[in-house]
């Protein structure tokens, strides 16, 4: 009797690896760890979006909503964002939709203001009039879950193309 009788999973885990991804992705079926200049350039023009907004402790809206004695659930990573170019701006809020999920943390999120930003795992909420920007995440490659979707979700063409 063959060994893959008896593991078939080992040989088929094996096989998945043995394929060679599409250009610009890879086993994660993302472009991120792509080193062609196409995917390197789209890696930096990400950074720099991110890089374009303020990074504010959320601790600092946590003690700001205390003292107005108003209470604001706040996304679980401790880093917000405010994006500072009004065409940013603009663009987010045309994203910005209801939070669908109804499980108790989002609808604490959802009556609280904060709305989903399109399928990026983004929340967003005007707060002192300013656009807040949140992750509700912690443990992974926010480039890769967030940022980026948030670039392809603004329809930025910054980075090279072929």
């Amino acid at each position: 009797m063959p060994v893959s009788d008896f593991f078939p999973f080992i040989f088929m885990v094996s096989a998945a690896y043995l394929t060679t991804p599409a250009h610009g992705t890879d086993v994660f079926g993302t472009y991120w760890n792509c080193y062609c200049s196409q995917c390197a350039s789209r890696r930096r023009v990400v950074h720099r979006l991110v890089d374009l907004f303020s990074q504010i402790p959320s601790r600092w809206i946590e003690e700001l909503s205390e003292h107005r004695s108003e209470w604001l659930p706040l996304p679980m990573w401790g880093t917000l964002f405010v994006p500072k170019d009004s065409a940013d701006i603009r663009n987010i809020e045309k994203l910005t939709k209801s939070i669908e999920d109804d499980d108790e943390e989002s609808i604490s999120f959802r009556d609280a203001g904060w709305q989903a930003v399109a399928a990026t795992g983004i929340y967003a909420i005007e707060f002192d009039e300013e656009l807040l920007l949140g992750i509700h995440g912690a443990g992974y490659n926010f480039y890769v879950q967030h940022w980026s979707k948030l670039y392809d979700a603004l329809d930025y063409r910054w980075h090279e193309s072929i």
